[in-house]
């Protein structure tokens, strides 16, 4: 192949590809794109450096190439140069992600929630972020546990509080979920005065189980302070439940990690029904030990229940222990149950709906990610007006464009010439019968029609 027509397909390809990016995709898909493309495409590249839709669809070969630091910073530059394009900021989401790098993750992920042309690219981008804050928690405990000596070196943070999972003694299984429902209770109302600072609760249960896998399953009496310390928490409210015939015991202790002295406790029994008054009760009392001066706005948000439906609290609990133990289908299932007995049970409708997103995104693969992305950018490229025939050109250009063996190449120029017509011919005018100036030799000309 001559440097001339290589060239000419490079450029063919470039044309195609900056059509394609006035309306925000390209005319060279996703799918076409593979490992193999990435030397045609950095030729593309550098003869139109700031196409972001060259970029991106080199980022898209990096990243199947599974060179995830050279796909990064091509995708970063095309997301700067056109932060609408979906297809680029979801393969920088994914790339980000096979580095490790989650907050990058979650921002690319939430551009694509704001420019994706399709319902179905922004689930996608959805169900990614929900396993991406996930991953994240899970990467910042181990990181804490291997930082660990470090971390005792440092102060905690003043005013800071982190609630543990409620130990449950007993033997009714219905009533076991309760540890992990009523410890949310407590974060929840506790998060209601700004005069302390509550961790959520998914980042308690991430230390823990980091701690378990680390000690073999065991958790011993240290684990309070323990997980206060990764944390850099100054408090951790440790509590348990028990059966007492009709009457639920409810204890809790808040534990200061730095002196490893309880600094406030609190406890009381009432029959089931008044679940959600005997946890008002036991928060009311933490915050007065603690000596804390409530405002008026406060004590009413307190006040508030999430739920008058026992039942409906008792399923959202059981979609919180199947959600910590990994099954996101049974916390999915739990959720809803409880939404549909309470239909005002905003955090069941709230937990349904993630725990939907994290059982699709656990089984999801890229390539289901990917076909996604071709969906979206049939619909990106539907006003480009570049036709089907036109793009199978320019592909059977860009896989001709990287040099091919001296044999190859000469039959191919000993082809072109026994099928060249002579130059003074007009063999438009005679396929159709007509008349027509002859285009000057060696001139190609390519017509982009916009659909009609």
């Amino acid at each position: 192949m001559s440097a001339s027509v290589r060239a000419l397909g490079l450029s063919r390809l470039a044309l195609l590809l900056s059509v394609g990016a006035c309306a925000g995709g390209g005319a060279l898909l996703v799918s076409d794109v593979t490992p193999q493309s990435i030397p045609a495409l950095e030729s593309a590249r550098s003869q139109r450096p700031a196409d972001a839709a060259t970029l991106s669809r080199l980022g898209v070969a990096y990243f199947k190439a599974e060179r995830f630091a050279d796909a990064r910073r091509v995708l970063d530059t095309a997301v700067a140069r056109d932060p609408r394009s979906g297809i680029a900021s979801v393969y920088l989401g994914m790339t980000t992600e096979a580095l490790g790098d989650f907050p990058a993750a979650r921002q690319a992920y939430q551009q694509v929630l704001s420019t994706a042309h399709t319902s179905q690219l922004r689930d996608a981008a959805r169900q990614r972020l929900q396993l991406v804050g996930r991953h994240e928690l899970e990467y910042q405990a181990r990181r804490a546990l291997a930082q660990e000596s470090t971390l005792a070196q440092l102060p905690l943070e003043a005013n800071t509080v982190a609630v543990m999972p409620f130990a449950y003694s007993g033997t009714n299984e219905e009533i076991r979920p309760l540890s992990r429902g009523f410890a949310q209770l407590v974060v929840t109302d506790l998060a209601k005065s700004r005069q302390i600072r509550v961790l959520e609760r998914d980042r308690m249960q991430s230390i823990l189980d980091e701690m378990r896998l680390a000690d073999s399953g065991r958790v011993n009496q240290e684990t309070a302070l323990r997980s206060g310390r990764l944390l850099r928490a100054a408090r951790v409210v440790q509590g348990s439940l028990a059966d007492q015939g009709q009457n639920l015991r409810v204890d809790a202790a808040v534990v200061d990690v730095a002196s490893a002295g309880v600094s406030a406790s609190a406890g009381a029994a009432d029959v089931l029904d008044r679940l959600f008054d005997l946890e008002k009760q036991l928060v009311l009392s933490i915050f007065g030990n603690l000596g804390i001066q409530l405002t008026p706005a406060e004590q009413s948000a307190i006040n508030q229940r999430p739920t008058q439906n026992l039942q409906a609290f008792l399923s959202y609990s059981r979609g919180l222990e199947a959600e910590d133990r990994g099954d996101f289908a049974g916390a999915r299932d739990a959720y809803a149950e409880a939404a549909r007995l309470d239909p005002t049970f905003r955090a069941a409708a709230q937990g349904a709906s993630a725990a939907s997103d994290l059982s699709i995104a656990s089984l999801q693969t890229t390539g289901h990610v990917e076909a996604v992305v071709v969906q979206n950018e049939h619909v990106e490229a539907a006003g480009t007006g570049v036709t089907e025939e036109v793009r199978r050109d320019a592909l059977r250009e860009l896989a001709n464009s990287v040099t091919p063996t001296q044999t190859a190449q000469t039959d191919r120029e000993q082809n072109q010439q026994q099928t060249l017509p002579p130059p003074n011919r007009d063999t438009t005018a005679e396929t159709t019968n007509t008349a027509g100036p002859r285009p000057a030799t060696g001139t190609v000309v390519i017509v982009i029609r916009r659909p009609q």
